[in-house]
């Protein structure tokens, strides 16, 4: 592969379009984690702490907000490892967490992991967009093959992927079981 780089979208190197994206995930963060006021209290709660109650279907849906708002962020933004990994572990600490009946939900009002990945993005909010690899023309059938589109980060996103289908999947056979148990007797 020849070593030669393009020049980003011209899209992405408009100031106004960066902060839109920027304002549209944090405006998805909020709704999912702090919409609404509980009555009485001091508390704000999301989509995420509403729909957690409807059994996995609702966790599920959440989770996959949570994995869009984290790759989003990821395709837009130039993020070390090190916060792409932490920015995974809040959305799956939140879908596994956030899957256990009752207790989950309460995490889910507690933990905000929208928020928290807002919060570790801001400082990179202002860095210029990720320059991306041009392969060369003998190159380009083989790359296709491969199924790795040009500047998607596939190396991160299936481990996540897999290890957040292993949570759900271990989520929805303790589900079966617990309700297979009380319906023995």
């Amino acid at each position: 592969m020849s070593k030669v780089f393009i020049e980003p979208n011209p899209t992405d190197l408009d100031p106004r379009r960066r902060e839109a994206t920027m304002r549209n995930l944090e405006r998805l963060a909020w709704l999912m984690d702090q919409a609404f006021l509980i009555p009485g209290t001091k508390i704000r709660v999301g989509l995420d702490a509403l729909l957690g109650l409807l059994p996995i279907g609702g966790d599920v849906l959440t989770g996959l907000v949570q994995a869009a708002l984290v790759l989003v962020a990821l395709n837009h933004y130039k993020v070390p490892k090190t916060v792409a990994a932490r920015m995974a572990a809040n959305v799956l600490i939140d879908i596994a967490i956030g899957a256990i009946p009752l207790l989950g939900d309460l995490f889910d009002v507690a933990f905000k992991a929208n928020t928290r990945n807002i919060q570790l993005l801001e400082s990179y909010r202002h860095q210029a967009p990720i320059a991306v690899e041009r392969p060369s023309p003998s190159r380009l059938i083989p790359r296709a093959l491969e199924f790795q589109p040009i500047g998607m980060p596939w190396r991160i996103i299936v481990p996540i992927a897999a290890v957040l289908f292993l949570v759900l999947a271990l989520v929805l056979i303790g589900f079966i079981t617990v309700v297979r148990w009380l319906f023995q007797f």
